[in-house]
C-alpha cells in the first residue's frame, strides 16, 4: 500500500476500516501500525504518529527496528509546534511513556544552536532529572549512557572553522564542492562576523602537520580531511577540539572525533531493512568485483540476515564481464530460451509464460552499480524475465543530475539518497562516477556546517533534522553521524522522491 502524500487520507481510511486487529497474527498488526504510522506522518499528523509509533514499539522485538522506531518516534516529536507539543503533554498525564516522550521533546526545544557550553550544562542537567523520573521509558535507549559521559563533549559555539580538504590535485573537485556547500550554509545562516573560517589544503602538505598547524592557528572547530587515507591518519590522533571527519575509517576515532560521510554501507543497511520491511525474504546480489563492492554487499547481507531474509546467490562482475550472457545465466534462462525471446522480440509476438522461464527462488534483486553500468544491467534484467522484480540500490545508481534520455534504461530502480538531491539540480561535473555527485558532495558540506553549530544538540539527543533540509541525522556510540534517507525511484528516466523516510 502507498502512503505516499497523496494517498495518505486513503490509507488512514482504509486502515481505520480494520477490526478484529488484537486477533491477527503479530507480524500483520507490526505492519498495520507501521503502515499507519507512516500515512499519519505523510498526512502531517504527527500527534496520531506518534501514538502509533507507541503501539508499535510494544510489539518490536528486534533491536535494530526498535531503534527506528523510537529515531522516528522522536523526529514526530519534534516536527510538531510547541503548542501541539504542550496540549500533548497535558493529554498524556495518564499516560506515563506518551508524558516521559513529551517531556524530553520539551527539553530538547530548550537546546538552540549557538548556546553556550554552560547552558548546555544545565540542558544536560535536566536530562538527568528527566531519567531519574522515567528511569524505565524507552527512550532512554536513544540518550547517551551515562548522561555524565557527554559532559566534556559539549562545546561553545566555535570562533575559528578550519576547513581541511583536498582544494588543488585529482580530489580537487570533490574537495571543492564540500567547501562550496559549507561556505553557502555559512552565508545563508547569516553567521556571527567573529566566526572566521580558513582553508587547508590537504594535497599540498602532510595531512597530520596541516592539523596540529590548523589548532596552533587557533581554530576551535576543524573539519576534514575527506580521503580515506588522511581520515584513518587524523582518526588515529588525539583531537583537542571537536573534529567531524569526512569518510569512513576501520580506525574508530578518540573522543572529540565523529565520522560523518557519504556512506555506502550505510545506504545498504537501510536498503536491506527497507526490502525486509516490504515483506521480502529472497534476494539476488549483483555487485562489482573488488573491496568497494565486498564491504557494501556485506553490510547489506548482515542487516538482511538478521531481518530474516535469505541471500540466494551472488553475481560479481568488472570492466571484462560479458554482462549479457552473465546475467542470462545467473537468471538460469538456457540459450534455447533466450534465443525464443530474441524470436518474440524480432516479430512482436508473445511470449506467453515468460517469467516462469526463469529461476523462481528469489523475489528481490539488489543491484550495486554505477549509472553506466546499471544502464546496462536494467535492460538485460527485463530482457530475461525478470522485470516483474523489485530492483533496489543505493545512491550510487544515480547520477545526482536529471538525463531523462539515459536514465531510462533505469525506470523501475528503488534507491535510497538524501533528499536534498531530488528536489536541487547543480552543474554536472565531468569526473569519474566513482568520486560520487557534486550535488551530494556540496550537501554534505552544507550538513558540515550546520554540525558545527548543533553538534551539542546532537550529541544529547537522538536525532536531529538539519536546518538546509538535506535530511535527518543521528548520532551512535561509535560516534558515526548517521544519515535516515529518502527514497526514489526512476520514473520515465527521471529520479522521483517517492517518501522522506
Amino acid at each position: 500500500m502507498s502512503v505516499a502524500h497523496e494517498e495518505a487520507q486513503s490509507a488512514i481510511t482504509r486502515l481505520s476500516a480494520v477490526r478484529g486487529l488484537n486477533q491477527l497474527p503479530q507480524y500483520y498488526q507490526i505492519q498495520y501500525h507501521e503502515i499507519l504510522a507512516w500515512a499519519y506522518d505523510a498526512a502531517g499528523n504527527l500527534s496520531y504518529a506518534v501514538n502509533e509509533r507507541i503501539k508499535l514499539d510494544h510489539l518490536l522485538s528486534d533491536n535494530a527496528r526498535q531503534t527506528i522506531n523510537r529515531r522516528n518516534l522522536w523526529l514526530n516529536l519534534t516536527r510538531l509546534s510547541t503548542v501541539e507539543l504542550n496540549t500533548m503533554g497535558f493529554e498524556a498525564e495518564d499516560n506515563q511513556e506518551l508524558e516521559g516522550w513529551v517531556k524530553l521533546a520539551q527539553i530538547a526545544r530548550q537546546s538552540e544552536p549557538r548556546l553556550s557550553a554552560q547552558a548546555y550544562q544545565g540542558v544536560l542537567a535536566q536530562m538527568e532529572r528527566w531519567q531519574q523520573a522515567y528511569p524505565r521509558h524507552p527512550a532512554n535507549s536513544l540518550l547517551p549512557s551515562p548522561l555524565s559521559s557527554v559532559e566534556s563533549l559539549l562545546q561553545g559555539s566555535p570562533h575559528q572553522i578550519a576547513l581541511l580538504l583536498p582544494l588543488s590535485g585529482s580530489l580537487a573537485g570533490p574537495g571543492n564542492a564540500v567547501r562550496d556547500g559549507f561556505i553557502a550554509a555559512y552565508n545563508e545562516a547569516g553567521a556571527p562576523q567573529r566566526l572566521a573560517i580558513k582553508a587547508y589544503d590537504t594535497s599540498a602538505g602532510d595531512v597530520t602537520k596541516l592539523y596540529q598547524q590548523a589548532i596552533a592557528n587557533g581554530a576551535d572547530y576543524v573539519i576534514g580531511p575527506l580521503a580515506k587515507p588522511e581520515v584513518t591518519a587524523i582518526a588515529k590522533m588525539e583531537h583537542p577540539v571537536p573534529t567531524l571527519l569526512l569518510n569512513d575509517t576501520e580506525v574508530g576515532p578518540r573522543d572529540n572525533a565523529y565520522l560523518f560521510g557519504l556512506s555506502p554501507t550505510n545506504e545498504a543497511r537501510q536498503v536491506a531493512y527497507r526490502a525486509s520491511k516490504k515483506g521480502l525474504h529472497r534476494v539476488l546480489i549483483i555487485a562489482p568485483l573488488g573491496s568497494w563492492g565486498d564491504d557494501v554487499v556485506n553490510a547489506f547481507s548482515s542487516q538482511w540476515s538478521a531481518g530474516g531474509g535469505e541471500v540466494v546467490e551472488k553475481l560479481t562482475y568488472d570492466e571484462k564481464t560479458d554482462l549479457n550472457s552473465a546475467i542470462r545465466d545467473f537468471l538460469h534462462v538456457s540459450a534455447r530460451l533466450a534465443s525464443e525471446k530474441q524470436y518474440h522480440v524480432a516479430t512482436g509476438s508473445k511470449n506467453r509464460g515468460a517469467n516462469a522461464k526463469r529461476r523462481q527462488d528469489f523475489d528481490m534483486i539488489f543491484l550495486l552499480a554505477y549509472p553506466s553500468t546499471a544502464r546496462q544491467i536494467m535492460p538485460l534484467l527485463r530482457y530475461y524475465f525478470a522485470g516483474d522484480v523489485p530492483v533496489y540500490s543505493t545512491s550510487t545508481v544515480y547520477s545526482g543530475n536529471t538525463n531523462t534520455m539515459q536514465d531510462k534504461d533505469l525506470d523501475g530502480i528503488i534507491f535510497c539518497d538524501m533528499s536534498w538531491v531530488f528536489s536541487h539540480q547543480l552543474p554536472n561535473k565531468n569526473w569519474p562516477e566513482s568520486l560520487n555527485s557534486y550535488n551530494r558532495l556540496y550537501a554534505m558540506g552544507m550538513d558540515s556546517y550546520s554540525l558545527a553549530t548543533e553538534l551539542n544538540r546532537l550529541i544529547l539527543f537522538p536525532a536531529m533534522t538539519v536546518n538546509n533540509n538535506t535530511g535527518v541525522l543521528y548520532l551512535n556510540g561509535a560516534h558515526q553521524i548517521g544519515r535516515i534517507l529518502a527514497w526514489g525511484q526512476f520514473r520515465g528516466g527521471v529520479a522521483q522522491l517517492t517518501s522522506e523516510t
